[in-house]
């Protein structure tokens, strides 16, 4: 079964659940449906996820370490699997720190709306970014570092609508080299609360 024929939970504006739909069809009709988000930091940084070239949506963008949908009939618990698919990392979910549960519609650059209600956490975890071997080399092209200063610098571009003009150094590891680099804004999957999370995860990691 290919991703476009999971089965997705359908909610309403209001949060309702209405229904179940095939993926390809919800992001089709821009229906809304549940996503699970997780921002692993530690006192280095922010750890984010460098989505594959492939990809049908983002393609080479950076985004939450971890995000991905919640299938029909999955509870918010469940999302654990998608960390464990993608970062191969395991996480006890009350070890998570709820940064809240927001409601995000994006214009992909195919012209599709995605409109997801998205569970987003962190939680902590200080391993060099090296560590990271057991990412998902087909979901993902590698993973960046940036620490919370520059993280913060990043994402407040969001609220002014500047993403183009900011940019900051960071650390890039495809699973074999670390290389130091330039991240700009507009390289980051858009979501309106990427600003208001920033102090949070720099709490998180104990910063």
């Amino acid at each position: 079964m290919g991703a476009d024929d999971e089965i997705l939970d359908v909610f309403d504006e209001h949060g309702r659940q209405v229904g179940t739909k095939r993926r390809g069809d919800v992001h089709r009709d821009g229906d809304w449906h549940l996503a699970f988000h997780l921002w692993v930091v530690a006192p280095a940084g922010v750890l984010l996820q460098r989505r594959a070239r492939d990809k049908a949506s983002w393609p080479g963008f950076l985004d939450a370490s971890a995000a991905g949908h919640l299938l029909a009939g999955e509870s918010i618990r469940d999302g654990l699997r998608e960390v464990d698919e993608e970062l191969g990392a395991a996480y006890v979910f009350d070890d998570l720190a709820h940064l809240g549960v927001h409601r995000v519609a994006d214009t992909e650059r195919s012209g599709t709306v995605n409109r997801e209600l998205q569970h987003v956490f962190a939680v902590r975890d200080d391993r060099p970014l090296a560590a990271w071997r057991d990412f998902d080399r087909v979901e993902l092209d590698g993973l960046v570092l940036i620490g919370h200063d520059a993280f913060a610098t990043l994402v407040t571009a969001f609220d002014g609508g500047r993403t183009g003009a900011i940019a900051v150094r960071a650390r890039s590891w495809d699973g074999s080299r670390e290389d130091d680099i330039e991240v700009t804004a507009d390289e980051v999957v858009p979501a309106p609360y990427l600003g208001s999370i920033a102090p949070k995860l720099r709490r998180v990691g104990g910063v």
